[in-house]
């Protein structure tokens, strides 16, 4: 060994690669790696290994000392040089024996290396160290090596050590750094989005048009003809081509026999000596208010006078009550005629009963009831044809007008209580294309102003003036009546205007007809279009341009 050499103390975490950089940064050409007993090298026993050949790559001489048996044998296993505890070279394992104690007579100074791999190089402090005077030989026939300069190192407690683990350690004194909570962190984060898009929309650019709308009142009464015997619209005579419809329906309806309270009444006319008709269904009312109707139609002959005394004549009829309950079952009354109420008639005319009312089984058809169900069973017929036909063309421009259809009963009967019916429903139709293509031409034609005048409105459709089935024609008048015939769609407007320059913009308002005049306005002042997006684009109506 030569006459210097520098000792390494390793701590328990130093690794390879920070034993490798001291090692590197070494000034001496022998160096004794000191280990720790529980050193972390000893996980990894092939980090001696490459400890040893990282050292004589640069011509170095590495040696071992520790208390580590695995360490040690590994060791011997490539021929390293181990130091034992009393600081005697061995070797493969054999112990060589010193011929004498160094003890250090003098001090000297030398530089030690002690920096961390991560830091530069930085010298320390010069340490007092013993310069060794050479050594005696007690037996001078020995050829043994020259003794080793044993610097003096700083012990485990040292202040020197202390240092070193503090150096290395310095990094863990570095103060905290508190960074603000999550909660912190999306506030912030969220501002600047919010921030971030308040600034991206203002200077986005954006678009006030000014504008200044035509207004043109329109009323106007168009004569409408609707003929099956054209095919084509006839715009001069107002013509539009019509399809005539003809459907018939067969159906029955049974008249209800139902219990009733009935009886006989006997009707007195004590007004005038003139005779009185009463029609079917004439009321007459008791004094708990009552109701029974007369069946049929009666005369009630007029009065006798005997000598300067009028004497009240009569007739009998059958009545049936307005309820079938055991309320209208009452006994002998006195009757009046609601219809006569406040005329002179009342107290002249008046019935009575003289027999209890009764419940009549079978109570006879009478015309009323008849004509009454007549009416509902034709009814009944007309519409299901009307729903049938409207159903097949629902989805068709196929229009039809109040009053431009028409039912017709073909064949009654009526046989015991069941009455049978065949009707035939008849109804002209037109399309309403062919109506707002007739509207357009007349008001392009009739008023100057509105040429290509183009009806939009959902149309409300008149009644028939006149139907003639026979010829298959209709005839009605459409009425338009507006305060501004220009309608104005502003959405539309907005969205033809966006992204176009401003010559572009120029250009499609004065194509619209409704529109007197526009002023422009972009932002901010660099911007030279309207902005890509109708909702940025604000239209003004401004009644002073």
């Amino acid at each position: 060994m030569s006459q210097g050499f520098e000792i390494i103390r390793a701590r328990i975490k130093d690794n390879t690669a920070i034993l490798i950089d001291r090692l590197m940064r070494s000034k001496q050409q022998e160096v004794v790696l000191v280990l720790p007993k529980n050193s972390i090298i000893a996980a990894d026993l092939n980090s001696i290994k490459i400890l040893k050949e990282e050292a004589e790559s640069i011509g170095k001489t590495l040696s071992l000392s520790t208390e580590n048996d695995e360490i040690k044998s590994f060791a011997k296993k490539i021929k390293m040089l181990i130091y034992d505890n009393n600081n005697f070279p061995v070797s493969g394992g054999e112990k060589q024996e010193t011929t004498e104690q160094i003890k250090p007579d003098k001090k000297v100074k030398i530089m030690m290396d002690i920096l961390p791999p991560s830091s530069r190089i930085q010298e320390l402090p010069e340490e007092i160290i013993e310069e060794i005077p050479k050594e005696k030989e007690s037996e001078p026939d020995y050829n043994l090596p020259p003794k080793p300069i044993i610097y003096e190192t700083a012990n485990q407690n040292s202040d020197l050590e202390k240092n070193l683990e503090n150096f290395y350690n310095k990094e863990s004194r570095l103060p905290t750094v508190r960074w603000p909570g999550r909660q912190a962190i999306s506030f912030f984060v969220v501002s600047g989005f919010l921030l971030f898009g308040a600034t991206m929309y203002l200077i986005l650019p954006k678009a006030d048009i000014n504008v200044s709308l035509k207004k043109i009142s329109l009323k106007a009464q168009i004569p409408i003809a609707v003929s099956k015997n054209v095919s084509s619209s006839n715009l001069l005579s107002g013509i539009i081509p019509g399809q005539y419809f003809s459907l018939d329906k067969t159906g029955s309806k049974t008249i209800m026999e139902s219990s009733r309270v009935g009886g006989i009444i006997e009707i007195y006319n004590a007004y005038s000596a003139a005779p009185q008709k009463l029609v079917a269904n004439t009321r007459f009312e008791t004094k708990d208010g009552k109701i029974f109707r007369i069946q049929n139609s009666i005369m009630v002959p007029g009065a006798k006078m005997l000598n300067t005394k009028l004497i009240p004549s009569s007739v009998k009829t059958e009545v049936i009550g307005n309820e079938a309950s055991n309320d209208y079952l009452i006994g002998p009354s006195y009757f009046t005629i609601p219809g006569f109420k406040e005329t002179p008639k009342y107290a002249g005319f008046y019935a009575k009963s003289s027999e209890s009312m009764a419940i009549i089984k079978k109570a006879s058809l009478n015309e009323a009831v008849i004509m009454q169900n007549k009416k509902e069973l034709q009814d009944q017929l007309a519409q299901e044809l009307k729903t049938d036909i409207l159903n097949t063309l629902k989805d068709s421009d196929l229009q039809l007008v109040e009053g431009a259809s028409a039912v017709k009963i073909d064949d009654y009967k009526i046989n015991v209580n069941v009455l049978s019916m065949k009707v035939t429903w008849q109804a002209i139709f037109f399309k309403e294309k062919d109506l707002r293509t007739i509207i357009n031409y007349f008001v392009s034609n009739h008023y100057p102003d509105l040429k290509n005048f183009t009806f939009n409105d959902n149309i409300i459709y008149p009644e028939a003036s006149r139907v003639d089935f026979k010829k298959g024609e209709l005839f009605f008048t459409f009425n338009i009546d507006k305060n501004n015939a220009l309608p104005a769609d502003l959405e539309a407007l907005k969205k033809e205007l966006a992204g176009r320059d401003e010559i572009g913009m120029r250009t499609i308002i004065s194509d619209k007809t409704y529109i007197n005049s526009a002023a422009i306005s972009l932002w901010p002042f660099w911007v030279n279009r309207a902005p890509s997006s109708s909702k940025k684009i604000n239209i003004i109506i401004d009644s002073s341009l």
